[in-house]
């Protein structure tokens, strides 16, 4: 079910005047590793559809290098992830504009006629390197030991509902439960999860297996669950911070 509405802007560059491609919200490495192509996922309030059906137009060129320079990278990071291979600094990086990119292709389906952000489009901010805020950011990770069978997939989906601020961002996916956070709000994370900080700048070290998440959940009922609950909890306290921040921008 794609957003028809939508068909003539592009949800990564907001151009309207070139090819557009259907982009799954969800990648389908993703929706296929967590068997949500045979199930059900919900989608906007609307009844459950398949994860497949859930698209939005993206360009071309858009289309092109979110796969090379986001999807593919990130297919590998989680299956290192997964066997308990870690990640680097620079794969760090790259997963949390992963998780930028997703939670700015459904900030679109929600708000089709709004300006995703007055500096710049959700293409700009994904696919450059993070700026001075990176030493303002948290990666919490988490992985699950086992999985739930009775409902015929491993979770897929975002348990964060920023209306203003655009950092952070919550989910489980597959097998792995992630969080990417601004650095005040370390102590309202679970300690389920393990945390990484991204350096001032890149090294010499950030090719290198730094981070290895521990196994925080054991079973995908109780990530989903606790997800959900602090990523509605630090929705807000984001959400109220850049609320904050802006009001003090202009007074300035």
């Amino acid at each position: 079910m794609g957003y028809k509405h939508l068909k003539n802007k592009c949800a990564g560059c907001g151009r309207s005047d070139i090819k557009m491609n259907e982009e799954h919200v969800f990648p389908k490495w993703l929706i296929h590793r967590t068997n949500t192509h045979k199930t059900k996922i919900s989608w906007f309030g609307e009844n459950r559809i398949n994860a497949l059906s859930a698209t939005l137009p993206l360009c071309v060129d858009c289309n092109r290098d979110f796969g090379s320079e986001l999807e593919n990278p990130v297919s590998k990071i989680f299956t290192d992830l997964e066997n308990s291979r870690g990640i680097s600094e620079n794969e760090a990086e790259i997963l949390i504009r992963w998780l930028w990119k997703l939670d700015g292709l459904f900030w679109v389906a929600s708000n089709p006629d709004g300006e995703y952000s007055p500096v710049y489009t959700l293409r700009q901010r994904v696919l450059k390197p993070i700026d001075t805020v990176r030493q303002q950011l948290i990666l919490a990770i988490s992985l699950i030991d086992s999985i739930d069978q009775s409902f015929g997939d491993l979770p897929l989906g975002l348990d964060s509902h920023c209306n203003i601020n655009a950092i952070f961002v919550a989910g489980v996916f597959s097998k792995i439960a992630i969080m990417v956070s601004q650095e005040v709000f370390e102590n309202f994370i679970p300690k389920n999860y393990s945390i990484f900080r991204l350096n001032e700048t890149r090294n010499a070290l950030s090719d290198s297996k730094l981070f290895f998440p521990k196994i925080g959940f054991k079973d995908d009922v109780e990530a989903v669950g606790i997800s959900v609950n602090v990523g509605s909890e630090l929705s807000y306290a984001h959400d109220l911070l850049a609320e904050r921040t802006v009001k003090l921008k202009k007074q300035q």
